[in-house]
């Protein structure tokens, strides 16, 4: 029997109490907190605050909706240096701490962090990824005080610099760590372990702080003595240390971990489970501060949004009168012409999901979590008259509904465990009609399915053991389903004819090497799909036999007895595998079937992988195709679509367009797209409510989707009720994301991770940028290096280097659109919205300007891959140098498509190598790099004689010699897959540091209802022999290098270093494997 939206399940009646915990007294989530003397600076809601050391007087310093961060007062208290994200750029800012306008100090578009300041109050510390080729590693820079163009301190990385107070000695941290930004991983223990190291600023030595397996970050000074926070407790934190005593224990505040901590060398503040709290470095006293904020918060305010870019799903009625839209929680009906759109569900605070309308348009159904769990709830058109159902009785929360079946009296849904289910409405009852044997989210097109059109079979695919799809037809009247293929294709998209005569399908005979797009392998691998139909009764006829015109009976039927009745569907069974017609198309990349009220076929066709690559690839690439049976000819109808379908009448068709833009047409051979009105597609959000909704999904997501049922052995409703209070205090989406983030980093997995939503954000001044190092030489400002980022890269902006710039190393700059530059100058501040528009420079090989001359260049919006590309060609040339030409080097960015590419570029182009380094450090992984690792084990077949030139073999794209690979604590993913791989098929050694150690993969829970992402791991990997592979542990190199600053500083990779050396080692005694002669000729015939 159908419950109402009240009824509860026993366990949900907890969650709904948690939910409705009481507010705390003071606020919570501040964070970043510094001190000096008797005021403390710190962040909420995303701006800058000050107060007295004991709480009192707080006062709220920055305004709007920027983002600011890191508070740090300057030695002498009167001016706090802190990041803020404006117009799309994290840069340095000074304010008076006592309040005031800031000022900005940085403009590159790299992303600029706040450390501190020199002890002297001079300058300011900061790090940024502005010089670095990859995103995973920051160097440390400073700016004075006044202005001008900051300084690069080393070319080493560091993280959470600090300066003792007498500037001899500068601890930091050298790599980043894995508990940071989005990613939520709390007592990490792969790669990714910094210690912390203290620098001789002079003589550029260091010692390491005493370090376990475990994190250590944030070092901050109280005279000699140091102090950190760590992990390497049960949870994050406080720990001093100095040469005669070595580390000791603080204070830490179990079960939370302390997240960031500063001192003014008497004191040392710090914020843990929301709150400050003040420890005295002389008396040992904790204190918790207690701040009861009044803060304006616009981004909480109630208010009117438009949710067009939050469309989920969309679907025609029967009779294409109107659009079901599910957008931000919500579900609306939108006209077509004539009438207003309807907020249908309207439960505010609450999520509705993917809205399907009945057969006879006079219901909708949906998905609601207003009980506290998803349930489905039934409507008439206007909203009213709802019903509810559980569609489990257990713990799953997620469902996608397929749509009512069986004259409405059914509907039809997947859940997120792998089953295809039918409720009976009447009944309340569910039965499960199949059950896929795996996950289908890397597989080609995932699941399909096709109701007839009187709604009593349904047909459907399903994963086959192979991973080939499966189609069946399942009958509502027996309750059993009927194989249709046999898996020897991989078939899917079902659609049935408007009469119920045909069943149409797309099904490829080539996807083995598509399937499971996990593996590399299926990259740029093409999908080729022919178009078939079923004839579904015994004594039916092809579609595409040839037509006569008869003269027929009268029909005793009255005209007024048709009406748009659909007929009963009669299906034989027996032998309707062997009644199938292939249709006269080419083999493409078919999907999306379905037929018209006049019986043509529309379909969509998508471009191959790997057909070509485009500089900006559409999110629409697709094409609809019509199938004329009579004609028995395709045709194209509509080009640049992500998606279409077509009302239950087949007269109409709805076209998602580029950016997700919806449109109608007439399901004809000349469709004319008109765009669907959404202007009022509006929605007053209540962002608290919305934020809690939010936080509830997120933290049902990780129960329903993680890989483990137990999560671990954690107590996650526990988790939930130490996490949930919080929330009261969550001032902007983005307090929210790191809270969920500290949520889930309970899990202490890898892959786990949230971030997006909707935050506002001040529109984008892209800077641009030259491709050239810049110094200050001879009071102005000078190209030290130009980059090309290699000429093979037809994509990649080079400005300097554009055949016809008149510009060279030692040039200086002397003026911007004519402004001079001033040595006191920031050199990139007049490039401020310059990006892609055209700049005029006053060049000149001498400072004083006498022989300059005026150049006109495009600035890009980035380096990051010139950079890259030239760090990639510097290496591959010393490596090429040092080894005398015998040794490769190919550098693997990631796992995916540019590790694909990278490869193929690099690798093949190498073959005449006698042995070759593959370098994966800072690998951002992506997929099973197994076509890496298959191509470098290839092994020598076969020789090949010509008459003319020299003797070759198979496999040709092979390299018989040693091979190395080097790894390191930011490679990780695929990253660490790639690695263990190459060692476990014994293709060579590893060299480098242990690897990040994240191998429980992600993809498969849907989006937050404002579009936020969070990344559920739901997959695990094991190797070859059955054990747990890599996770929360790295791979361990064969051979163990560190990248120490000191060699850095002086230009040295002793990790390359020792690569070569390896390689260069083990040729000594490799014996080649290919022949260069062939055998003798034969001399007599028949041999």
């Amino acid at each position: 029997m159908p419950i109402t939206l009240s009824r509860r399940q026993p366990w949900l009646g907890l969650l709904a109490g948690l939910l409705a915990m009481p507010a705390l007294a003071d606020t919570r989530l501040l964070k970043e907190p510094d001190i000096a003397g008797n005021r403390i600076a710190f962040v909420y809601a995303g701006n800058i605050w000050v107060a007295a050391s004991d709480g009192s007087q707080p006062r709220q310093l920055t305004t709007g909706n920027d983002a600011n961060s890191r508070p740090q007062f300057s030695p002498d208290g009167k001016t706090l240096a802190f990041s803020a994200t404006h117009n799309g750029n994290t840069d340095v800012y000074l304010m008076p701490s006592s309040g005031g306008l800031p000022t900005r100090l940085t403009y590159h578009p790299g992303r600029d962090y706040v450390e501190g300041w020199t002890p002297d109050g001079s300058k300011v510390l900061f790090t940024s990824d502005r010089d670095i080729g990859n995103n995973r590693a920051n160097q440390l820079f400073s700016i004075a005080k006044s202005g001008g163009t900051p300084v690069k301190w080393m070319q080493a990385r560091a993280e959470d610099a600090a300066l003792s107070p007498d500037g001899a000695k500068l601890a930091y941290r050298p790599i980043i760590m894995a508990n940071r930004g989005s990613s939520g991983w709390r007592q990490h223990r792969g790669g990714d372990t910094p210690p912390i190291w203290i620098m001789d600023t002079k003589s550029g030595d260091f010692t390491e702080v005493p370090h376990p397996h475990a994190s250590d970050f944030q070092p901050m000074w109280a005279g000699s003595d140091l102090y950190f926070l760590s992990d390497r407790g049960q949870s994050v934190g406080l720990y001093g240390y100095n040469a005669a005593r070595g580390v000791w224990p603080v204070v830490s505040q179990q079960p939370w971990d302390i997240q960031s901590a500063n001192s003014d060398g008497k004191r040392i503040i710090y914020d843990a489970g929301g709150q400050l709290h003040l420890w005295d470095i002389t008396t040992g006293k904790d204190q918790t501060l207690s701040l009861e904020l009044r803060p304006d918060l616009p981004e909480r305010q109630p208010a009117w949004k438009s949710v067009q870019g939050n469309i989920e799903t969309a679907a025609l009625s029967p009779t294409g009168k109107r659009v079901v839209v599910t957008a931000r929680g919500e579900i609306f009906t939108v006209p077509l012409e004539h009438g207003a759109i309807r907020n249908i569900s309207n439960t505010d605070g609450a999520r509705e999901m993917t809205g399907v309308w009945s057969a006879k348009g006079d219901k909708l159904a949906f998905l609601s979590d207003q009980s506290g769990q998803y349930q489905l709830v039934v409507t008439d058109q206007q909203g009213g008259n709802s019903k509810s159902w559980a569609l489990s009785d257990t713990a799953t929360h997620y469902f996608h509904l397929v749509g009512f079946a069986d004259q409405d009296r059914k509907i039809l849904f997947r859940d997120s465990h792998l089953h295809l289910k039918v409720i009976d409405l009447g009944s309340g009852k569910v039965a499960t009609i199949a059950t896929d044997p795996i996950r289908t989210t890397f597989l080609n097109g995932g699941d399909s399915e096709a109701l007839s059109p009187d709604g009593a079979w349904l047909a459907y695919s399903q994963v086959g053991p192979s991973f080939n799809r499966l189609l069946y037809l399942y009958s509502f009247a027996s309750g059993k389903s009927t194989p249709l293929t046999r898996g020897m294709s991989d078939a899917a998209s079902p659609t049935f004819s408007p009469d119920g005569k045909y069943l149409y399908f797309m099904a490829s005979t080539n996807s083995g090497t598509s399937a499971a797009g996990i593996d590399m392998s299926t990259q740029e691998r093409p999908y080729r799909a022919a178009l078939y139909a079923l004839v579904l009764q015994k004594d039916g006829s092809s579609p595409l036999l040839p037509k006569s015109d008869e003269e027929k009976a009268a029909s005793k039927e009255k005209d007024s007895d048709k009406g748009d009745k659909k007929p009963a569907v009669k299906i034989d069974l027996d032998g309707i595998s062997d009644r199938l017609v292939a249709l006269p198309v080419p083999e493409r990349a078919y999907s999306e079937l379905a037929v018209a009220d006049d019986g043509a076929l529309f379909y969509l066709d998508s471009p191959q992988p790997g057909a070509s690559v485009d500089p900006d690839a559409s999110d629409a690439p697709s094409r609809i195709m019509r199938f004329d049976v009579e004609k028995k000819e395709a045709s194209q109808v509509a080009d640049k679509v992500a998606s279409f379908s077509l009302s239950r009448d087949g007269k109409l068709m709805l076209i998602t367009g580029p950016h997700n833009a919806l449109s109608t047409a007439k399901a004809s051979d000349k469709p004319e797209p008109k765009a669907l009105d959404l202007a009022n597609l509006k929605l007053r959000i209540d962002p608290a409510k919305e934020w809690l909704q939010i936080f509830t999904d997120a933290w049902r997501m990780e129960k329903d989707y993680f890989y483990a049922a137990n999560m671990h052995g954690l107590d996650w409703q526990g988790v939930f009720k130490r996490y949930r209070p919080l929330v009261d205090s969550v001032g902007t989406r983005s307090d929210l994301t790191a809270l969920i983030v500290n949520m889930i980093g309970e899990l202490q997995v890898g892959h786990n991770r949230a971030y997006g939503g909707d935050s506002p954000a001040s529109a984008p001044v892209k800077v641009g940028l030259l491709g050239a190092d810049i110094a200050l030489e001879n009071g102005h400002y000078r190209i030290q290096k130009i980059y090309s980022g290699g000429k093979w890269n037809p994509y990649l902006e080079a400005p300097l280097a554009v055949p016809g710039v008149k510009a060279h190393q030692g040039d200086y700059i002397l003026a911007v659109n004519g402004q001079p530059l001033a040595a006191t100058d920031n050199f990139f501040a007049p490039f401020e919205n310059t990006a892609g528009q055209q700049v005029s420079l006053t060049l000149s090989r001498r400072s004083d300007g006498k022989d300059s001359w005026q150049q006109t260049v495009v600035p890009t919006a980035s380096e990051r891959e010139l950079r890259l590309w030239d760090w990639i060609d510097a290496n591959r040339r010393y490596v090429d140098k040092v080894s005398g030409g015998k040794v490769g080097y190919v550098y693997l960015p990631n796992t995916a498509e540019a590790g694909f590419t990278f490869f193929n570029r690099m690798f093949f182009a190498q073959l005449d190598k006698e042995g070759v380094v593959i370098d994966e450090r800072s690998n951002g992984g992506g997929q099973i790099a197994n076509y890496i690792t298959d191509v470098l084990s290839r092994r020598y077949l076969a020789g090949f004689r010509d008459r003319d030139g020299k003797v070759w073999g198979s496999p040709a794209g092979a390299l018989d010699g040693p091979k190395v690979m080097l790894i390191d604590q930011d490679a990780g993913s695929g990253g660490d897959f790639l690695p263990y791989a190459f060692r476990h098929l014994g293709i060579g050694k590893l060299i480098g540091t242990r690897t990040w150690g994240g191998l429980i993969g992600i993809a498969h829970n849907p989006p937050l209802v404002d579009g936020g992402t969070l990344t559920v791991p739901f997959i695990r990997i094991f190797d070859a022999n059955g054990k747990w592979l890599a996770e929360n542990v790295g791979i361990v190199p064969d051979i163990e290098v560190k990248l120490l600053p000191k060699a850095v500083n002086q230009g040295q990779d002793a990790q390359l270093d020792r690569a070569i050396s390896e390689v260069l080692d083990e040729l000594k005694t490799f014996k080649p494997v290919r022949f260069k002669t062939a055998p003798p000729i034969p001399d007599q015939l028949g041999q």
